[in-house]
């Protein structure tokens, strides 16, 4: 089982992400890490979670090797985020009728997304929704509560993780 430790540095929206003797900086909620209280207070969830499935562009990258499953984006992929639908945290399709994360995005952000099992097994209503691990931008500062990375370091770490990978945010 690998497991991945999320360490905040002495910067809110900082963070090292350190695995199989790697270490690597990357980004969090602009509130930082701690506990989540509602849906868009901007903190990345502290906690023990598995990690789901990657999704990815193929029209961006070719290949993904993961022991995750993996998953093609398509255009028409959302991300429910809205409270006071069924659909709240789940992948949907659209045309959606809530508020939603579009995956298929003309940024890199969304090139490559992994999900934290963060909210799902039960899914609780307005504490938080669409926590992932997906690629950074030079310019990005802070993330909505999401974890981001430099893709290149993305898609190494993704060669370990596999079903029973667990990821330790403190």
């Amino acid at each position: 089982m690998t497991k991945i430790f999320l360490k905040q540095s002495d910067q809110k929206n900082i963070a090292y992400i350190s695995y199989e003797k790697k270490k690597l900086k990357c980004i969090v909620g602009k509130n930082g890490i701690g506990q989540k209280t509602r849906e868009g207070d901007f903190v990345t969830p502290k906690g023990i979670f598995k990690l789901g499935k990657v999704f990815f562009r193929s029209d961006r990258i070719k290949k993904i090797k993961s022991g995750l499953p993996t998953i093609k984006i398509e255009k028409n992929f959302v991300w429910c985020v809205d409270p006071k639908r069924v659909e709240y945290n789940k992948l949907i399709k659209k045309p959606a009728n809530c508020f939603y994360e579009d995956l298929h995005r003309m940024d890199s952000l969304y090139d490559i997304i992994v999900t934290i099992n963060y909210n799902l097994h039960p899914i609780r209503k307005y504490i938080g929704s669409a926590i992932f691990i997906h690629c950074s931008e030079e310019k990005g500062c802070h993330t909505a509560g999401c974890v981001a990375m430099k893709k290149n370091h993305l898609v190494e770490m993704l060669k370990f993780l596999s079903p029973s990978s667990l990821l330790i945010i403190c």
